[in-house]
């Protein structure tokens, strides 16, 4: 018998700076919320909405970092979240640990580089481990009219390379928050006016229909090609760019590929789908 040494593949939906986020929508309305949920309801919803995850990684020690604008970018709300998030931890999670929050390094040095996603998570994930934790919670936020959108994800320790859950919700913005800091809340980050998904309250789209790629026949070697696309309110992709790619080949086929992908659509604040942007690495191995 002999050896199957064909070459093959694997995909990933992904932020370039984790993993694969498989995102859970709230489907809020926005200004029913402003109207029905006081600040400190909206955050405990959101809170509560991540028991599941938590029980599942069978997480006892979590710790929670600050949560940063749209651009990676900290400010006071961003602290204030986070502090908010680890108090109901301990409130309604009894049983699972929070750590507290103030053995955390000053975030000096990750702030030198606020766009670089990967040092954040790296950083974050370093103290993490040195602290004991089990599980992370990071957060995004950005301002939408009276309200603050958030993006709450939830890694296991254990298994950093496995799919990241998230939750969103909106937030009433009180005089409490207003008061946190003369500097304006961030607001979303908008391409063409299309914003960026997973960012901010806004979900990820959710890849439904993702065949592999095939192993292109003239290419001599594999590696990771990067792309960003734009995924439509009807789960379609659109505007499909290289961010990098080992060779021409392999961007080629990641292409192709890409545009036969079809995905549950993100979901905006008011519920329905919306149109975002995104990155995606295919990875071509050949053995």
């Amino acid at each position: 018998m002999t050896r199957d040494r064909r070459p093959w593949c694997s995909t990933l939906l992904v932020p370039l700076s984790t993993v694969l986020f498989i995102s859970i929508g709230f489907g809020i309305d926005a200004k029913a919320q402003s109207t029905h949920q006081t600040t400190d309801s909206a955050i405990t919803e959101l809170v509560e909405s991540i028991a599941k995850p938590l029980k599942k990684a069978n997480s006892k020690k979590v710790i929670v970092f600050d949560f940063r604008g749209p651009n990676e970018q900290l400010h006071p709300v961003g602290k204030w979240l986070a502090d908010q998030v680890s108090m109901i931890i301990r409130k309604e999670f009894p049983k699972i640990e929070a750590i507290d929050r103030s053995l955390l390094s000053p975030n000096n040095a990750i702030a030198e580089t606020p766009t670089d996603a990967n040092a954040i998570f790296a950083a974050e994930t370093s103290q993490a481990r040195s602290l004991g934790a089990d599980a992370i919670i990071t957060g995004t936020f950005a301002r939408v009219s009276d309200q603050i959108g958030v993006s709450l994800s939830i890694a296991n320790m254990a298994d950093l390379g496995k799919t990241q859950d998230v939750r969103t919700g909106l937030v009433l913005i009180s005089k409490e928050i207003t008061d946190l800091s003369p500097e304006p809340i961030p607001g979303l980050d908008l391409q063409n006016g299309i914003p960026r998904a997973g960012k901010g309250g806004i979900t990820m789209p959710i890849c439904t229909r993702c065949p592999a790629p095939e192993f292109p026949r003239n290419a001599k070697e594999g590696g990771v090609v990067l792309l960003e696309i734009v995924v439509t309110p009807e789960g379609r992709p659109d505007r499909i760019k290289i961010i990098k790619s080992p060779s021409p080949d392999l961007a080629d086929s990641a292409v192709r590929t890409v545009q036969s992908w079809r995905f549950k659509p993100a979901i905006g604040f008011d519920g329905s789908p919306i149109a975002v942007f995104t990155p995606l690495q295919l990875t071509f191995h050949q053995r």
